[in-house]
Order: C-alpha cells, then sequence, then structure tokens
C-alpha cells in the first residue's frame, strides 16, 4: 500500500495543503494575515486540485501492473499479482479523494472567513468618527 511513490506524493501534498489551511484559518480566526491568505488561496486551490489527479495517476499505474500481471500468464502468481494491482489502483484514487474533499471545504471555510474579514474592515473605517 505504501509501497508507491504516488501514495507518498499525495500523503506529502496533502500534509504541506492541511498544514497551511490549517495556519491561515487560526491567522483569520484571531485577525492577522488577511493579505497572506489571499495570495496563497489560489495555490492551495491547485494544489488540492492535485491531490484527485494524482490518486488517477496511481490508478493507471496500479492498473498497468495489474494488466502486465495478466500479460505475463503464470497461474495463481498472475491472479495475486492482478489483484494487487487494482487494490493500488483502487487505493491511490480512494486516497487523493480522501485527502481533497475535507481540503476543499476547509479552503471555502476559509475563503469566508477572509470575505468577513475584508468586509469588516470595509466597513469599519467608514463608521470611524
Amino acid at each position: 500500500m505504501f509501497d508507491s511513490v504516488i501514495v507518498w506524493t499525495i500523503l506529502a501534498l496533502g500534509l504541506f495543503v492541511y498544514q497551511k489551511l490549517t495556519y491561515f484559518i487560526v491567522r483569520l480566526k484571531t485577525g492577522h494575515g488577511n493579505e497572506t491568505v489571499q495570495a496563497w488561496s489560489d495555490t492551495l486551490e491547485r494544489l488540492i486540485s492535485a491531490l484527485p489527479l494524482l490518486g488517477l495517476l496511481g490508478t493507471i499505474m496500479g492498473l498497468l501492473d495489474a494488466f502486465t500481471a495478466l500479460a505475463n500468464g503464470g497461474g495463481l502468481t498472475a491472479t495475486s499479482a492482478l489483484s494487487e494491482g487494482i487494490s493500488s489502483a483502487l487505493w491511490t484514487t480512494q486516497l487523493g479523494l480522501v485527502i481533497a474533499v475535507p481540503a476543499w471545504m476547509l479552503l471555502s471555510y476559509m475563503k469566508n472567513l477572509s470575505t468577513r474579514e475584508e468586509l469588516a474592515n470595509a466597513i469599519q473605517p467608514a463608521t470611524a468618527p
């Protein structure tokens, strides 16, 4: 399961994205740094979008392994390699989606907080004497 470079790439990218999202959400909740959030927002969106695509790449690699095992034949060994390839394909797809979907939700929450802070800052100077 964890012997694929794609799996480790998904995990590393997911860890990076979640760390940045958590950092920016905390900054927004404490009233600091809306400028840095806006600067990172598009980048985080693209990185999150890459996660399911990496899962798809892992799927293709797993299916290629499965078809290679099927083409090589070999009886029970081929059946084992075939099922391992299919398992790997499904695992990477699931991993990419399981990491990306909550990250999209957190990104949406972060953008909402950023918009609220931006509106609060726009209204505040107008009401001050």
